[in-house]
């Protein structure tokens, strides 16, 4: 920190590098209140130095790698780290979620464009060139690029798996080296030229999972948008009002009395019952509604008929009928007559 409470771009540099180190070892959850801190202090330290770099001239378009000192050269890993801060940080809508990532990709689109402008690596003009717009169509085009490009795909990623796993190991030991007292001007510059591609390489796989983020929100604020489709209502059948009748003539006779009430016979509103589910046919022999309504003359026939072989069964001890007749006695001793009926009760 300089006199007057200045801050310096090294220290704001080495603090932005801690909030990376702190995150990037952190076992806690991503909303967490230590995570967040971290992430919020390295936003805020990254601006003022990014700022600070403009301001001191450091780079220029017109330079090589070769021509940055080597104590400026990790400055051009400042947007990098912006973007990782930034792709981190929570929201508590959604609809947050879309300007951050847009503004993360923003961040890494910058940090490889210096890359490529400084010569560090040669990067894809596709990437640098990405708009919200093509988000859409690059997500499309890459899932119809057939077998031969996902063959490629592939190949290109196994390449890249083994070597980053290469540079991994080598940064790790130049970051020891650099930590001690006295190092080489060559082994600084070999650690932060192999610093800025091992962040080449995690910038890009940012890029390529933050394109898909943009793509799928843009797909959901779309759907969001869309004014839903008015699903039918259905309509509740209203119910007329009708009158039963023991036959056809009474039904002549209400019908011309109540010329607006339709009318029917006990066997036409039986026979419409069966036809909508409400009464099931019969599946047994004996008196019913239905036989009655066919029928009033024949169903007395076949009631009368039906007494008669229960009073010889009863006379012959027919141990079926004797075990219902005693069954039903049982049941008026436990049940007596009107205790059912409480509609009359005052």
């Amino acid at each position: 920190m300089a006199q007057g409470g200045e801050e310096r771009l090294p220290d704001l540099y080495e603090t932005v590098w801690s909030c990376w180190e702190t995150l990037n070892s952190t076992e806690e959850a991503s909303s967490s209140y230590n995570v967040q801190k971290a992430i919020i202090t390295g936003i805020t330290s990254g601006v003022k130095a990014i700022k600070m770099v403009n301001e001191l001239c450091l780079f220029s378009t017109n330079e090589e790698l070769e021509e940055v000192a080597t104590n400026e050269m990790k400055y051009l890993l400042l947007p990098a780290f912006m973007g990782f801060f930034t792709e981190r940080k929570a929201v508590k809508k959604m609809e947050d979620r879309e300007g951050l990532v847009k503004e993360s990709k923003a961040y890494y689109i910058d940090f490889l464009r210096n890359c490529d402008c400084y010569g560090v690596a040669k990067i894809d003009e596709r990437l640098l060139n990405l708009t919200p717009d093509s988000e859409q169509k690059a997500v499309v085009s890459n899932g119809a690029q057939g077998l031969p490009g996902m063959i490629l795909s592939r190949e290109e990623k196994i390449k890249s798996f083994k070597e980053k796993k290469e540079l991994d190991a080598k940064v790790k030991e130049l970051h020891e080296r650099v930590k001690q007292e006295h190092v080489d001007d060559e082994v600084k510059r070999e650690y932060y030229s192999g610093l800025l591609k091992q962040w080449i390489g995690d910038a890009k796989e940012s890029l390529e999972s933050l394109q898909m983020e943009v793509a799928m929100l843009g797909l959901r604020n779309q759907t969001l948008n869309e004014e839903p489709e008015s699903k039918p209502k259905e309509q509740k059948k209203s119910f007329r009002p009708f009158i039963i009748t023991k036959d056809m003539i009474q039904k002549t006779v209400f019908g011309a009395g109540y010329p607006s009430i339709p009318t029917v016979t006990i066997e036409e509103f039986y026979e419409q019952k069966v036809k909508d589910g409400t009464f099931q046919p019969p599946t047994s022999k004996g008196h019913s509604m239905q036989d009655w309504a066919k029928d009033p003359e024949k169903d007395k026939e076949a009631q009368e008929k039906e007494a008669e072989e229960k009073e010889q069964k009863i006379e012959q001890d027919d141990p079926e009928e004797l075990q219902k007749t005693r069954a039903f006695d049982d049941w008026k001793d436990d049940h007596r007559r009107g205790w059912g009926n409480r509609k009359n009760m005052g």
